[in-house]
């Protein structure tokens, strides 16, 4: 019984053997074809070099190239804004535009106008649509050389010395010797502000009248008591009446931050940003937006009597340009905008184009 079971196991052992052969048989072939196909080689991979030729390398050795950039279209090259959008200080004339407009534009008197255009601008041509304006500095003042005067006598008029004038470029009195300078009738020259305590001769009378411990800067723009009566209407004033009274009320209450003086022909009221600002008095509002010379958003409101009301700095305008305004009426809030260092109403009257001292109108 036992031989005869040997006699089945050998039997059957050389099939089993040969199960057990063909796996090494296949790898053995799968490894002899990859010596012959095309392709990358592994290392320690059949075909690829003994490990004992391989060349070690660390990443100390290795050197990155640098990346090509691919062609790409050039870059424009930035463009500077156009002349007069957006520049404080120049200004392009446009379209419809008057000596008054570009004086309400730009913070000048309306006789400082020539003083932007050019030293021999004559009033009586009209603007030419696409001239740059350069607004005068602030403090400069525009003179308009009469007959018979001098270099000297002009710098004598505004407390300066005439070589202050002579050193102004924009005069071109640079071309003749300055003790032998010839002065045209109806020439315009800038002056520069004057370097004494004569520079404060426009705030210094109504400083004097305040009481003793008052801050130039720090002045309470409430109504003071004043001996001036405002009378209201003997009748109702039609809703059209685009007339003002002549009597102006404070446009926002709050804190005096700025008097009046030879280089702020204005006044600054400080409050709280968002504080009302109303119409000191009854008119047409005719410019309600923005302005690049620093203003800001503002508004200005003719009053159809020689007077005319600026209100700048604002955050919100509330009326529109033709809209007719009534005194005390809101037309704006108190912001920052422009050229401002904090929330306060930049505030000023003209007279005749002029601006004015607004203390000296204000009800009290």
């Amino acid at each position: 019984m036992c031989c005869f079971w040997r006699q089945r196991r050998n039997l059957r052992r050389p099939g089993r053997l040969l199960r057990r052969a063909w796996l090494p048989a296949m790898v053995a072939a799968a490894l002899w074809a990859g010596c012959w196909l095309p392709g990358p080689r592994v290392l320690g991979a059949p075909g690829a070099a003994p490990l004992s030729q391989v060349i070690i390398v660390s990443p100390e050795d290795i050197t990155t190239p640098a990346p090509t950039p691919s062609p790409v279209g050039a870059t424009p090259a930035p463009t500077s804004p156009p002349v007069g959008k957006g520049q404080a200080g120049i200004y392009v004339v446009r379209p419809g535009d008057t000596l008054w407009s570009v004086a309400l534009e730009i913070g000048v008197d309306l006789a400082e106008v020539p003083c932007a255009v050019g030293p021999h601008f004559d009033p009586a041509q009209p603007l030419v649509i696409g001239d740059v304006l350069h607004v005068p500095p602030p403090g400069f003042t525009c003179h308009t050389v009469e007959a018979g005067e001098t270099l000297a006598t002009v710098a004598a008029r505004y407390a300066v010395d005439p070589a202050q004038i002579y050193a102004v470029a924009w005069n071109g009195l640079q071309a003749q010797p300055l003790d032998a300078v010839t002065l045209v009738p109806g020439q315009h020259l800038r002056i520069p502000p004057p370097r004494t305590a004569a520079e404060a001769a426009g705030f210094l009378p109504w400083i004097l009248q305040q009481p003793i411990n008052t801050s130039p800067f720090g002045a309470i723009a409430l109504r003071p008591p004043t001996n001036r009566r405002v009378e209201g209407p003997a009748a109702p004033i039609p809703a059209d009446w685009p007339y003002g009274s002549g009597y102006f009320i404070w446009p926002v209450y709050g804190w005096l931050s700025q008097g009046y003086r030879y280089d702020h022909r204005a006044v600054d009221i400080a409050a709280p940003a968002g504080t009302f600002v109303m119409a000191a008095d009854r008119g047409v509002v005719v410019r309600a937006g923005w302005n690049d010379q620093g203003y800001g958003r503002f508004v200005v409101i003719d009053h159809n009597i020689d007077y005319v009301t600026l209100y700048a700095h604002l955050t919100e305008i509330f009326v529109q340009e033709g809209e007719i305004v009534a005194q005390g009426q809101v037309i704006g809030s108190v912001g920052s905008t422009g050229n401002s260092t904090g929330p306060h109403l930049h505030f000023e009257i003209r007279d005749f184009g002029r601006r004015i001292n607004p203390l000296e109108l204000l009800v009290r």
